[in-house]
């Protein structure tokens, strides 16, 4: 590759960097990985054992584009491919930890969750994120499980890194997918010692609390 060629890819990633958002089909982004994918091997240097690097400079000039498209391609493919290395419900707890709705919404399935209609849903669980980021100032969460001996499940304590705010939930899983959650409000699930049950942010808020 010259300096045209160079330049001509640098443009191009660009354009595609404006025009890149949130698909709103899973099918539509594994199009676009695969529609671009000779741009970005163009690109990419992988030495077995070693992460992915861009090779992005040419003649001392680094082309910011093109570091930029590898970047969110790398991201995006692995985002999207996960269930080639986690279970599907491994793939939920990541993306509740990053507090990503849009992501949550890729990967699951059912109609309805919680009782509520899928957008409902998905608009509930932001609306929570909403209070864990904007209002408590926790930019993750961590998730941590724990099995109750009052109800004998597995479940989800996911906590804020800042102030130690937290989603509890239990997972509803068939044959390897998670198809509900529940919050669990009648029994007395057992908490984390160090947790505060008064910074419980709840995603089903129109059931009461008690």
């Amino acid at each position: 590759m010259n300096k045209i060629d160079y330049q001509i890819a640098d443009n191009l990633c660009s354009k595609l960097l404006e025009e890149f958002n949130s698909f709103p089909e899973f099918s539509e982004m594994l199009e676009w990985l695969e529609s671009h994918r000779d741009l970005y091997n163009q690109f990419n240097i992988e030495p077995i054992g070693f992460p992915a690097i861009c090779n992005s400079n040419f003649e001392g000039v680094k082309y910011e584009n093109i570091a930029k498209f590898h970047s969110l391609y790398n991201k995006t493919k692995y985002e999207y491919t996960l269930l080639d290395y986690m279970s599907h419900e491994q793939v939920i707890v990541y993306f509740i930890e990053q507090m990503n709705p849009f992501m949550i919404h890729q990967y699951l399935l059912e109609k309805e969750y919680m009782g509520m209609e899928f957008r409902d849903f998905i608009y509930k669980l932001n609306q929570a994120f909403e209070v864990l980021k904007g209002y408590r100032g926790n930019n993750n969460l961590s998730a941590e499980t724990l099995y109750c001996s009052n109800c004998n499940k597995k479940q989800y304590f996911f906590i804020g890194e800042n102030d130690e705010s937290y989603i509890h939930l239990k997972f509803k899983v068939i044959n390897g997918v998670v198809n509900d959650f529940i919050e669990c409000r009648e029994l007395k699930c057992e908490l984390p010692f160090y947790l505060d049950s008064d910074k419980q942010v709840w995603i089903d808020t129109e059931r009461p609390l008690f």
